[in-house]
């Protein structure tokens, strides 16, 4: 079984991974676990074979205080152990579950994921670098920040182990979810370098062909053969890529990071990778549903003339200084 996460406004992104998917296996159970509410000027049913699961339809309490305290970057990685907790409670016929972010597309068959298990394993991470850099590289110093697994993909075997740490999880997701680096904390995410000291059986999968994307980009190199995409070797596929931060019409890969490290090529298969991204987001309506705003009310910063300025000059002296001084 899989699954993603996200608002109505970031549906394109997840219809786009559903149809990678379903490519390779048009029975494939996705679930859009969607946190918002239905939308009444959206049609949910025009997409066959796409189950969609409102957040609230969980029936977890805590959900009410959490999107009072959380906006929702936040809200959407918190509730990622609860949907693994419902589903495996509701679905007990499934052994596993992998969730799969929304910004990601796969091209190879998701049946490989289920390769790397083994019986006494309990998750499946990614990490963001495989090799030792020859010298210091900005996914270095992205692990430090946002820790050194990327949880946009993350697999789940049912284990009373696996129970341990969905329980531990959420109870840390429930009060302390937060975009706070100065704090040492980045969503859900930096809590997983937590992980191995606690538990066992959680496997790091090294295939250079797992979770590519901007922040891996030092050390694999994106090729095509006539028949698919490789990473760095015509024998090693590529198997998902992870478009974080892209937007249809941006000059550069990710708009989380202004540097021109990450413009994109001018021809290569890594332009073409994200050009052939764009036109699908474009056709599962990214011009109309990314304007949607989210039905559910996030926590928003303060609002006051004082902060509205704070931020516009933050921004531009952030942007400035980059442009003068390259840092």
């Amino acid at each position: 079984m899989y699954f993603t996460l996200c608002s109505n406004n970031y549906l394109p992104f997840a219809l786009s991974l559903g149809k990678s998917l379903k490519a390779f296996d048009p029975d494939l159970r996705l679930i859009i676990g969607l946190v918002d509410r239905i939308h009444p000027e959206i049609d949910y049913s025009a997409w066959c074979g796409v189950e969609f699961l409102p957040c609230f339809d969980l029936g977890y309490p805590e959900f009410e205080t959490m999107l009072a305290e959380y906006n929702i970057i936040e809200f959407n990685t918190a509730v990622k152990p609860f949907y693994f907790e419902y589903l495996f409670h509701n679905h007990p016929e499934v052994n596993c579950i992998y969730y799969i972010d929304p910004d990601i597309l796969f091209y190879q068959s998701p049946e490989l994921l289920d390769s790397e298990w083994t019986s006494e394993a309990s998750i499946q991470l990614t990490p963001n670098l495989l090799r030792l850099p020859e010298h210091l590289v900005r996914g270095e110093l992205a692990s430090l920040k946002h820790g050194y697994n990327n949880l946009g993909y993350i697999g789940m075997q049912r284990s009373a182990e696996t129970d341990r740490i969905i329980q531990w999880w959420k109870d840390r997701l429930t009060t302390h979810c937060k975009l706070d680096k100065c704090r040492g904390i980045f969503v859900d995410q930096k809590w997983m370098d937590l992980a191995p000291l606690f538990f066992k059986g959680i496997i790091s999968v090294k295939h250079p062909g797992w979770n590519m994307a901007w922040w891996n980009l030092s050390e694999r190199k994106l090729g095509k053969s006539e028949q698919e995409y490789f990473v760095n070797d015509p024998e090693t596929p590529l198997v998902f890529f992870h478009f974080s931060g892209f937007k249809p019409g941006a000059a550069t890969m990710t708009e989380r990071i202004q540097s021109a490290e990450f413009d994109m090529e001018s021809e290569g298969a890594l332009r073409e990778l994200f050009d052939n991204y764009e036109k699908q987001l474009l056709a599962n309506g990214y011009d109309n549903l990314s304007k949607k705003k989210p039905l559910l009310k996030f926590k928003e910063p303060p609002n006051e003339l004082k902060h509205r300025i704070g931020r516009k000059l933050k921004s531009k002296l952030t942007n400035g200084i980059f442009r003068i001084f390259g840092v």
